[in-house]
């Protein structure tokens, strides 16, 4: 499965931190490529520089499970597991080591690791950009790869084998995305045969995480049939997205409510206000929307009837028909 696009809802903006944390990513790919191991190696996430506070900047022999799967000459298979070292090479990091939560988000192993990150991100990046703010989803993009960064080293808190991509933000933009826009169609190619069929984000998304899911808790009990991905990233990403924008929401209806209770109090106030009351105890006034691209103006103007805030809490994410 492939997926090629989805639904449009820029809202009027144009998602111009997305378009840079792409060019961000493929600049420092580059990087990569001029300087080599040493820069990759140096500042990408390696879970014992965090737990125990020191940057590693030497050899280590590191043993590790593998899994052989081979026939004999009698044709009968064998699946055995054993241990192996390998010699890790490791190089001087950022200042403070636990830097590496962030800049391990903007490297990559490989070509197909950078297309597959940036294609995900151009796709579902651009429509949580645009809900959020400019600044905001710079700040939430970060967030989430920080959290993912940190379940990654909860999982295997003394493990010298480095991480790096962007998977756990661009899994947390994810999570924002089915929160946001649960219904909306996504296009997924299926090969020749069955050509392009589009799905609810939803399903996909769903999807996505049950596998992550199932491979996460899989790998953790058979580590010698890891594959080498970082799947508690993933899903610590994944769950911060989530958690970012149902509470974001809930916090603006709660806000929301507030303020129009504030409203009603004033309206009850019987007769003018006197004056040496009004100097020494002014009226509350309605708190600010810290996060007004977010959800739309419910304030309550004066001759308008009142109304209650809206029971559906993802109302005010979905865009109005025309």
């Amino acid at each position: 499965m492939l997926i090629l696009g989805d639904d449009s809802h820029h809202n009027g903006k144009f998602p111009w931190v997305t378009g840079a944390l792409v060019a961000v990513n493929v600049i420092v790919f580059l990087v990569q490529v001029g300087v080599g191991e040493r820069f990759t190696n140096g500042y990408s996430l390696v879970p014992a520089e965090i737990t125990e506070f020191r940057d590693i900047a030497k050899k280590e022999r590191v043993k590790v499970r593998v899994h052989d799967h081979y026939r004999d000459r009698f044709g009968v298979e064998h699946n055995l597991a054993h241990d192996e070292y390998i010699t890790i090479n490791h190089y001087p990091g950022p200042f403070p080591i636990v830097l590496t939560l962030i800049t391990s988000m903007y490297l990559h192993g490989d070509v197909m690791h950078l297309i597959g990150n940036m294609w995900f991100l151009l796709v579902f990046g651009r429509n949580v950009e645009c809900a959020l703010s400019h600044r905001r989803f710079l700040m939430f993009y970060t967030c989430c790869g920080v959290v993912g960064g940190l379940a990654h080293v909860a999982t295997d808190a003394h493990s010298m084998i480095p991480c790096l991509g962007a998977s756990g933000a661009i899994s947390g933009v994810l999570g924002a995305y089915v929160a946001i826009h649960p219904l909306n169609k996504i296009k997924c190619w299926f090969g020749w045969w069955i050509g392009v069929i589009e799905l609810p984000a939803l399903v996909v998304i769903g999807v996505w995480f049950l596998m992550q899911y199932v491979s996460a808790f899989f790998t953790l009990e058979h580590p010698e049939y890891s594959d080498g991905i970082a799947y508690w990233d993933h899903l610590g990403g994944f769950v911060t997205g989530i958690a970012f924008i149902w509470g974001t929401i809930y916090y603006l209806k709660y806000q929301q409510a507030r303020t129009q209770q504030t409203s009603y109090s004033a309206d009850a106030v019987p007769g003018p206000v006197p004056a040496p009351l009004a100097e020494s105890a002014p009226l509350p006034q309605p708190v600010a929307d810290p996060f007004a691209s977010f959800l739309p103006s419910t304030g309550i103007r004066a001759g308008e009837p009142k109304q209650l805030p809206a029971h559906d809490p993802f109302a005010s994410f979905l865009p109005a028909e025309k």
